[in-house]
C-alpha cells in the first residue's frame, strides 16, 4: 500500500499525463521539486506541484485543469494506486489571477486518509529553454505506469531558479538548499550561460545558504524523504555538509558564468 509521499506522487505524474495530452507542447514547462524528482533523481518528494505557463488565458487554463480533475478517466486511473477520491478545488475562494492560477486538490486514501496538494500555475514568463523529454522509465516503473513525455526544464536552469528562490522569499526553505546539494552534482559549471544574479547577490546567496538550523530540514525537507534516506540524511552533521557543498555550488555556478 503506498504512503502520503507515494500517493501525492501518482497523483502528480498522473495529471502530467494528462496535462501533457491538453496543453499544447512549447507553452508550459515543469519546474521545482517534482521536476527534479522525475528528471534528476531527486530522492525528495514534493507536497506540490509548480508549472510555467504562457500564452494561454486564465480563463482556459482554470477550464483545461478542472477538466482534468473531473474526468471519469482520471479519477479511475487513481483509483487503480489506492486513490479513492479526488476533491478538486473551490474555485470561488481558488486564486485565479494574471500571475499565478493555484488548484488545491484533497486525495482521498482507500483507508480513508485525506491529504493535500496543490498545482501551480505561474506566468513569469519562461527562465531558459525547456526541453521536451520522456518521462524516465525508473520513476514510472515501480508504479507500473506507461511512459509520457513532458516538457520541463533541464538541471542547470532548475539551478539558477533554485538559487532565485534563495534570494527572493521572504521566508527562507530548506528544500531549495537540499535541491541545489542534490543538482551539484548533476550540472557542470560553465555548460550554458545561466541566468544568475550578480556577483554581489551570489555572496549573499552562499551567505543565506549557510544559515538554516538543523531543525528547519528536518521539519521541512526530510519528512518529504522515503524512511530510508530520512536516517542518513536527518542527521545535523550531514545537513551542515549539504549547505557547505550547496553554497559552493553556487559560488562555482558563478565563477563559471561571471
Amino acid at each position: 500500500m503506498c504512503n502520503q509521499l507515494q500517493l501525492r506522487e501518482i497523483f502528480h505524474i498522473e495529471f502530467l499525463r494528462y496535462l501533457a495530452a491538453d496543453l499544447p507542447m512549447g507553452l508550459w514547462a515543469l519546474k521545482g521539486g517534482v521536476n527534479l524528482r522525475l528528471f534528476f533523481k531527486s530522492i525528495r518528494y514534493s507536497e506540490d506541484m509548480d508549472i510555467d505557463v504562457e500564452e494561454l488565458p486564465v480563463a482556459s487554463v482554470q477550464k483545461r485543469i478542472m477538466r482534468i480533475l473531473n474526468s471519469p478517466s482520471f479519477r479511475e486511473n487513481l483509483k487503480t494506486y489506492g486513490i479513492a477520491e479526488i476533491k478538486p478545488p473551490d474555485m470561488a475562494a481558488a486564486k485565479q489571477t494574471a500571475t499565478t492560477q493555484r488548484f488545491k486538490v484533497h486525495i482521498v486514501s482507500s483507508a480513508g486518509e485525506d491529504y493535500f496538494t496543490k498545482v501551480e500555475f505561474s506566468r513569469r514568463g519562461f527562465q531558459g529553454a525547456p526541453v521536451t523529454e520522456p518521462v524516465p522509465a525508473a520513476v514510472l516503473r515501480p508504479y507500473a505506469m506507461a511512459p509520457f513525455v513532458v516538457a520541463h526544464y533541464p538541471a542547470a536552469i532548475a539551478a539558477a531558479q533554485k538559487i532565485s528562490a534563495v534570494l527572493s522569499r521572504s521566508v527562507l526553505q530548506a528544500r531549495d538548499i537540499f535541491d541545489l546539494y542534490l543538482l551539484s552534482s548533476q550540472v557542470c559549471p560553465g555548460e550554458m550561460k545561466l541566468p544568475l544574479p550578480g556577483k554581489d547577490e551570489l555572496a549573499k546567496a552562499r551567505e543565506n545558504i549557510l544559515k538554516p538550523g538543523f531543525e528547519l530540514f528536518r521539519d521541512a525537507v526530510a519528512v518529504y524523504l522515503a524512511p530510508e534516506d530520512r536516517k542518513i540524511y536527518a542527521l545535523p552533521g550531514i545537513w551542515d555538509e549539504i549547505k557547505l557543498t550547496a553554497a559552493d555550488f553556487v559560488e562555482e555556478l558563478g565563477d563559471a558564468n561571471g
